[in-house]
């Protein structure tokens, strides 16, 4: 919704046959299930990020959000007036499931599918008023209107519903905010102390702050700290970088560092008009206390200018102190800045310093979870760490955690992830994601609400989750593009997830986590030469070279008939898989040989990847270079087995990938 809008005004004519013309556009598309974000753009003439901040400033509401309400309306109206199932009006509005058709339209509407026939017309009209935009409640009003002209007995009933939709929409304009305008970006604090080896401190402050504001519900969006990065020492005005990441606000500041003494100064501007909003100049002691203190004042400061209210179960998190030892905290900030540079000669950096915080302050919960987090993704795709030892550590860390923290939800959260990876314990992990993928954790562990959701063929939730990511921040490090562009892949609309890759390409070119995904999303959609590009950007910056990408290599060397090439890439695999690698050499060398369809040998070395217990046999169920076994025995014995049957998913069909 726009600021105009969220003052009581109408929608402006254009915007209003927007809207109609969107509308439109879904009910002639309604039962296509295929039918999305992409889809919608492109009928209207529009890019999709254009799209989406129309409806943004007009409604408040992603693109996506306003095609599956607009469904779930449809779907009302048809089972109010048809004899039909919910499985049948499932699809005749878009949904490709029923179980997931019955969970929106009950979280939507308040009640089932089912119900519907219980409820009265004037029941149902009242949900509309309800849900509507200001651009529905003002068309509504003028349908009432005209009812009311019709007979007494309807006006009666109509009047009651216009002084109640009237009432609605009065108190929604003047609480409801636009999506974003509770909103700030905390550009990377400068490091103006002259010492470059103290740009950890001037990091980790920013961390923090951002941290404890992503704590306060009223403020509706807080970009990550891993997405300010990249505007760290950024020539950019403050215009373009509000736009760019879609938030109102913007906190900058700078710190020094002199004797004992620690300076900072902040300025918190209002993007759009540039206004200065609030600054503040804070000169302590360099002590933990004085430290944690500024933390505390600066976001007390800055949510006061945003007009915003901090709870006070918020605020206790707020003033939380992590550890009393000035040591400690300091090692802990050096660790934490070696960390997000994400590579192996850094984690070797950051490892040995998280240690130090823990042996100086034995209680030091994020400590705790720094080193747990390093072991857990070195022991993964990567393939850095011994897979059984990455998950030993990282477990035991993370359970030492969450006895100092049982309320710390990053702690638990990871221990699930580790479960679903290392564990394969689906039955643990399936009652967390139905407890937790609707509520809390959309900010901390994206991994259960996206790539579990897929590798259980959720795609559709999956989607659902990775649109509140990217909503909450677009610059989100990219992986979340690829994960998208994965489930529409699996949902057979492979064009949408060409373009949405396509789109992508230039803002993560030197984002190692989309550099990777992007390569194995190309190759599976047929782009090859794509595919190879992502490659070669990797050689290219970074240093890491896990079986994954010895794969891609294998297969393309495969795919060009270079048998010199496949003998090399094959022989790299193989020696990961001896040295008892992490990063699923068999399970690599199994897709290999599906590639070449020698499915003997898949069976194989997908056997020696289930002995091993790696990690990507979590996608023994969605991997498409499996479909043309899943009805052998012998992949139904490992599919048991790996543990999907736990959670009553059947094999996937073999004529679909």
């Amino acid at each position: 919704m726009s600021k105009n809008l969220s003052k009581g005004s109408k929608a402006t004519p254009s915007q209003g046959r927007l809207i109609d013309k969107l509308r439109k556009e879904i009910e002639l598309n309604l039962d296509n299930d295929q039918f999305g974000v992409d889809s919608l753009a492109q009928a209207v003439g529009m890019s999709r990020s254009s799209l989406h901040r129309k409806l943004h400033k007009v409604l408040g509401i992603s693109t996506s959000q306003f095609i599956r309400e607009y469904r779930l309306k449809r779907a009302l109206k048809i089972l109010q007036e048809e004899d039909i199932t919910a499985s049948e009006t499932a699809y005749r509005v878009g949904f490709s499931s029923a179980t997931y058709f019955n969970t929106c339209f009950h979280k939507y509407h308040g009640y089932t599918p089912g119900e519907v026939k219980s409820k009265s017309t004037e029941e149902i009209e009242k949900v509309f008023v309800e849900q509507s935009t200001p651009i529905d409640r003002d068309g509504t009003k003028k349908r009432m209107l005209w009812v009311a002209m019709s007979a007494t007995v309807v006006c009666a009933v109509v009047f009651y519903f216009y002084n109640s939709a009237a009432k609605e929409n009065k108190d929604t304009v003047t609480l409801r905010k636009p999506a974003n305008e509770k909103s700030i970006v905390v550009l990377p604090f400068k490091n103006l102390t002259g010492d470059t080896d103290l740009e950890y401190v001037s990091d980790g402050m920013t961390d923090a702050i951002i941290s404890k504001l992503t704590e306060i519900n009223s403020i509706k969006k807080v970009v990550p700290f891993t997405s300010t990065l990249s505007y760290k020492g950024t020539n950019k005005t403050i215009k373009e970088i509000v736009t760019e990441l879609d938030v109102e606000n913007l906190l900058q500041g700078n710190l020094q560092i002199s004797g004992n003494q620690i300076k900072v100064k902040l300025q918190l501007i209002d993007g759009t008009s540039n206004n200065h909003l609030w600054s503040k100049e804070y000169v302590r002691e360099w002590k933990t206390d004085e430290i944690f203190t500024i933390q505390t004042e600066v976001v007390e400061g800055v949510a006061s200018s945003m007009s915003a209210i901090i709870t006070d179960s918020e605020m206790v998190y707020v003033k939380t102190i992590p550890t009393k030892s000035k040591q400690a905290y300091s090692y802990y900030l050096q660790a934490e800045y070696q960390r997000y540079k994400s590579n192996e000669a850094t984690f070797d950096l950051a490892m040995p310093l998280y240690k130090k915080a823990i042996a100086l302050d034995s209680s030091f919960v994020e400590a705790y979870l720094g080193l747990a987090s390093i072991w857990s993704f070195g022991g993964m795709v990567w393939g850095l760490y011994n897979e059984q030892t990455a998950w030993k550590n990282a477990k035991s860390l993370l359970e030492h955690a969450y006895e100092l923290d049982p309320s710390n939800q990053e702690v638990e959260e990871e221990l699930y992830t580790g479960n679903f990876y290392y564990e394969w314990n689906f039955e643990m992990v399936e009652q967390f994601y139905q407890t937790k993928s609707k509520g809390s954790f959309y900010v901390n562990t994206p991994i259960i609400n996206t790539d579990y959701a897929i590798k259980m063929g959720r795609y559709h939730e999956a989607i659902e989750n990775i649109d509140k990511h990217l909503l909450r921040d677009p610059s989100l490090i990219g992986v979340f593009f690829c994960r998208k562009a994965e489930a529409l892949m699996f949902l057979g609309n492979s064009k949408g997830a060409i373009d949405l890759l396509n789109s992508t390409v230039l803002p993560y070119s030197d984002n190692l986590f989309y550099l990777r995904e992007s390569a194995k999303q190309y190759f599976y959609l047929g782009e090859h030469e794509k595919s190879k590009t992502q490659l070669k950007k990797i050689f290219n910056q970074f240093p890491d070279y896990p079986p994954l990408l010895m794969w891609l290599n294998a297969v393309f060397a495969q795919i060009d008939g270079n048998t010199e090439a496949i003998s090399k890439h094959l022989a790299e695999l193989h020696a990961k898989y001896e040295n008892g690698s992490s990063g699923s050499p068999a399970w690599f060398i199994a897709l290999y040989y599906a590639h070449t369809k020698d499915y003997e040998s898949t069976f194989e070395w997908l056997q020696k990847s289930y002995d091993r217990h790696e990690v990507e046999m979590t996608w023994l169920r969605e991997e498409p270079l499996l479909a043309p076994i899943r009805n052998d025995s012998r992949y139904k014995d490992l599919y048991e087995n790996v543990g999907f049957s736990s959670i009553g998913l059947p094999i996937k069909s073999s004529l679909k990938n």
